[in-house]
Protein backbone atom coordinates (compact mmCIF):
# COMPACT_ATOMS: atom_id res chain seq x y z
CA UNK A 1 0.00 0.00 0.00
CA UNK A 2 1.48 3.08 -0.93
CA UNK A 3 1.69 5.85 2.02
CA UNK A 4 -1.02 8.42 1.19
CA UNK A 5 -3.11 6.63 -0.81
CA UNK A 6 -5.37 5.22 2.19
CA UNK A 7 -4.71 8.18 4.19
CA UNK A 8 -7.80 10.37 4.95
CA UNK A 9 -7.49 13.87 6.20
CA UNK A 10 -10.99 15.76 7.57
CA UNK A 11 -9.66 19.55 8.34
CA UNK A 12 -11.29 21.00 11.37
CA UNK A 13 -12.45 24.21 12.01
CA UNK A 14 -11.89 23.63 15.94
CA UNK A 15 -8.82 24.52 17.89
CA UNK A 16 -5.91 21.63 17.95
CA UNK A 17 -6.70 21.54 22.03
CA UNK A 18 -10.59 20.72 21.70
CA UNK A 19 -10.25 18.04 18.57
CA UNK A 20 -7.73 16.38 20.66
CA UNK A 21 -9.82 16.44 23.76
CA UNK A 22 -12.71 15.41 21.81
CA UNK A 23 -11.15 12.48 20.35
CA UNK A 24 -9.93 11.14 23.34
CA UNK A 25 -13.41 11.51 24.62
CA UNK A 26 -15.01 9.73 22.09
CA UNK A 27 -12.28 6.78 22.37
CA UNK A 28 -13.03 6.67 26.14
CA UNK A 29 -17.01 6.81 25.14
CA UNK A 30 -16.80 4.01 23.04
CA UNK A 31 -15.26 1.46 25.87
CA UNK A 32 -11.94 1.98 23.72
CA UNK A 33 -8.55 1.66 25.62
CA UNK A 34 -6.38 4.44 24.59
CA UNK A 35 -3.01 2.68 24.81
CA UNK A 36 -0.43 5.64 23.84
CA UNK A 37 -0.56 9.63 23.23
CA UNK A 38 2.21 10.35 20.84
CA UNK A 39 3.15 13.86 21.30
CA UNK A 40 5.59 14.57 18.37
CA UNK A 41 5.47 18.55 19.29
CA UNK A 42 7.10 17.68 22.53
CA UNK A 43 9.27 15.32 21.69
CA UNK A 44 10.71 17.76 18.24
CA UNK A 45 11.21 20.22 21.42
CA UNK A 46 13.18 17.86 23.45
CA UNK A 47 15.42 17.78 20.83
CA UNK A 48 16.10 21.23 19.87
CA UNK A 49 13.55 21.28 17.17
CA UNK A 50 10.30 22.91 16.77
CA UNK A 51 7.11 21.90 15.00
CA UNK A 52 3.00 22.12 14.77
CA UNK A 53 1.47 20.71 17.28
CA UNK A 54 1.25 16.72 16.39
CA UNK A 55 -0.79 14.06 17.94
CA UNK A 56 -1.30 10.41 17.66
CA UNK A 57 -3.37 8.60 19.67
CA UNK A 58 -3.21 4.84 19.78
CA UNK A 59 -6.24 2.90 20.75
CA UNK A 60 -8.10 -0.04 20.27
CA UNK A 61 -10.24 -2.77 21.69
CA UNK A 62 -8.83 -6.85 22.09
CA UNK A 63 -12.87 -7.95 21.15
CA UNK A 64 -12.58 -5.75 17.83
CA UNK A 65 -8.90 -6.39 17.19
CA UNK A 66 -8.28 -10.46 18.03
CA UNK A 67 -10.40 -11.56 15.02
CA UNK A 68 -8.88 -9.29 12.40
CA UNK A 69 -5.32 -10.70 13.58
CA UNK A 70 -6.78 -14.16 13.81
CA UNK A 71 -7.86 -14.04 9.89
CA UNK A 72 -4.73 -11.73 8.67
CA UNK A 73 -2.07 -11.91 11.14
CA UNK A 74 0.13 -8.91 9.37
CA UNK A 75 -2.94 -6.61 9.93
CA UNK A 76 -1.40 -6.55 13.63
CA UNK A 77 1.14 -4.31 12.36
CA UNK A 78 -1.18 -1.95 11.39
CA UNK A 79 -3.17 -2.06 14.94
CA UNK A 80 -4.68 -0.75 17.52
CA UNK A 81 -5.88 1.64 15.39
CA UNK A 82 -4.58 5.11 15.65
CA UNK A 83 -5.70 8.81 14.43
CA UNK A 84 -3.19 11.97 13.94
CA UNK A 85 -4.71 15.19 14.91
CA UNK A 86 -1.75 18.27 13.82
CA UNK A 87 -2.09 21.77 13.15
CA UNK A 88 -1.35 22.68 9.87
CA UNK A 89 1.01 25.56 8.83
CA UNK A 90 -2.31 28.30 8.96
CA UNK A 91 -2.78 27.30 12.52
CA UNK A 92 -5.99 24.71 11.89
CA UNK A 93 -6.48 21.17 13.03
CA UNK A 94 -6.81 18.36 10.48
CA UNK A 95 -7.47 14.70 11.73
CA UNK A 96 -5.62 11.98 9.79
CA UNK A 97 -6.72 8.30 9.61
CA UNK A 98 -6.15 5.49 7.33
CA UNK A 99 -9.75 4.48 5.47
CA UNK A 100 -10.59 1.33 6.99
CA UNK A 101 -12.33 -0.02 3.79
CA UNK A 102 -8.88 0.23 1.96
CA UNK A 103 -7.03 -1.10 5.07
CA UNK A 104 -8.96 -4.32 5.30
CA UNK A 105 -8.97 -4.51 1.85
CA UNK A 106 -5.39 -4.99 1.60
CA UNK A 107 -5.14 -7.82 4.29
CA UNK A 108 -8.24 -9.53 2.15
CA UNK A 109 -10.72 -9.05 5.72
CA UNK A 110 -12.91 -6.66 3.81
CA UNK A 111 -15.41 -8.81 5.77
CA UNK A 112 -14.54 -7.93 8.64
CA UNK A 113 -14.07 -4.15 8.41
CA UNK A 114 -17.10 -3.44 10.96
CA UNK A 115 -14.76 -4.00 13.07
CA UNK A 116 -12.74 -0.73 12.23
CA UNK A 117 -15.33 1.27 10.57
CA UNK A 118 -15.61 2.85 13.61
CA UNK A 119 -12.33 4.88 13.24
CA UNK A 120 -13.80 7.01 10.23
CA UNK A 121 -16.96 7.75 12.81
CA UNK A 122 -14.32 8.91 15.37
CA UNK A 123 -12.30 10.83 13.43
CA UNK A 124 -15.26 12.64 12.20
CA UNK A 125 -16.67 13.35 15.49
CA UNK A 126 -13.91 15.03 16.57
CA UNK A 127 -13.27 17.26 13.93
CA UNK A 128 -16.86 18.51 13.96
Amino acid sequence: MPAGDDLRTIHSAQQFDRVLQRARDLIHDRGLTLFAEIDHSRNALDAGLAMPATRVLVFGSGTAGTPLMLRAPDIALELPLRLLIRVRDDGTTDVVYRDPDALAAAFGIADLVPAIAGLRAIAEAAAA
